[in-house]
């Protein structure tokens, strides 16, 4: 299906990691086959987000020049192609930013922003899905378009128990919950377990939190940062009643972390102060954290670890105790399609929570194009477990 489609739009557009971006005018990409045009809304910025595009890419990404930058957003159907009419023109719809190449090579990348270091990778991001989300239209395969149900999220108008009353702003946490999903699914999370989440006090941490409560384990949380720790034992106790949380403050060492994840388990009934499930999300710099050795030591035997994290190079796993114990270490990158829509489920039945009353979540800014600076800026000050920044590339009044 189609509407009228307009022949340019705008875009921040990035021509090197030395330079800073500028808003450009770009040729409209033409429907193709199995794709769609999408209006974003809302899309992600990631609180590193001046260190891909900027500081000469101190991250390392690997990503064509020019491009519009791109990550998870929220959007409204522009147009389809004809082999998708179930796709309509005003739908409300999330956009998931993970391209999956369908040559037999299981590459991934992220849409506009990292993986062009193969050489299906660089094919697919210099190729027709060169452009992302930060701008006024995307064009993405349909199996990267997830529709939302736009009267139970936004409306205020039905019946309350048929609602949920949330503000646009608000669908920007679900690109954080979907990540903290997919690993935890992966290792198959059951309800009264009890899973270690560190680190917890950034922005997937405190997402995993929030999902395994609403999946109905018993969390410990750890990190370094009290202050963010006691948010989330507020978060525990406002939105998820009855689930049961312990946080801990990291040591710095690992004897001393694992002793103090022990009584926290403990507290929490599980058998031999052992935990079920470690969840960790470690940042490029913590491959040396003792944190990793203790959650692993942690773990009851059969236990499971989930490794979603940044860590560059190597790290040091106790490779006797994860054979003795017979545990299993699983890596997730992002997340499969399927999960997704189980994400959207959860949160379309209100079990798995979004926005500040609710959830204690809050987007702390919604920049329109010409304040990328100042977005840039925010979600690299701001940015952490349960605060957001968000870029509208169609401006604030598409809200």
């Amino acid at each position: 299906m189609s509407s009228q489609i307009p022949p340019t739009y705008r875009g921040l557009q990035v021509s090197s990691a030395s330079s800073p971006p500028q808003i450009t005018t770009i040729p409209t990409p033409p429907l193709t086959p199995s794709t769609v045009l999408i209006r974003p809304l809302i899309t992600n910025l990631v609180s590193y987000i001046s260190t891909i595009f900027g500081h000469n890419n101190s991250r390392g990404y690997s990503y064509p020049t020019p491009l519009v930058p791109g990550a998870a957003a929220i959007g409204r159907v522009l147009a389809s192609a004809s082999d998708l009419p179930a796709l309509e023109p005003g739908q409300l719809v999330f956009i998931d930013p993970v391209l999956r190449s369908h040559d037999g090579s299981g590459v991934s990348v992220l849409h506009a922003l990292n993986g062009a270091s193969s050489e299906t990778g660089r094919a697919m991001m210099e190729g027709e899905w060169r452009h992302g989300s930060f701008g006024e239209i995307v064009r993405v395969p349909g199996e990267n378009v997830h529709v939302l149900d736009e009267e139970r999220l936004l409306s205020s108008s039905s019946a309350p128990h048929h609602r949920l009353g949330y503000r646009m702003a608000d669908l920007g946490y679900l690109a954080s919950l979907l990540v903290a999903y997919a690993g935890l699914r992966d290792i198959d999370i059951r309800p009264g377990e009890v899973v270690l989440v560190a680190p917890a006090t950034g922005s997937f941490g405190g997402a995993a939190v929030h999902v395994a409560l609403a999946m109905g384990a018993d969390v410990v949380a750890m990190g370094r940062n009290g202050g963010v720790l006691a948010e989330l034992e507020g978060v525990a106790q406002r939105s998820y009643p009855g689930s049961r949380l312990r946080t801990v403050r990291m040591t710095g060492g690992a004897e001393g972390d694992a002793a103090a994840i022990s009584d926290a388990a403990r507290e929490l009934g599980a058998r031999h102060g052992r935990v079920d499930a470690y969840f960790d999300i470690s940042p490029p710099d913590a491959g040396g954290s003792p944190h990793i050795r203790a959650g692993v030591l942690s773990l009851r035997p059969g236990g499971r670890v989930s490794l979603m994290g940044g860590v560059s190079g190597d790290v040091g796993f106790p490779y006797f105790e994860i054979m003795r114990r017979g545990l299993t270490l699983r890596g997730t990158f992002m997340y499969k399609p399927g999960q997704i829509d189980e994400v959207i489920r959860l949160v379309e039945s209100g079990k798995l929570k979004l926005g500040r009353e609710k959830a204690g979540v809050e987007c702390v800014g919604v920049h329109e194009l010409g304040e990328w600076e100042e977005a840039f800026r925010r979600a690299g000050e701001e940015g952490r477990m349960g605060r957001f920044v968000l870029l509208a590339p169609n401006g604030r009044g598409a809200l």
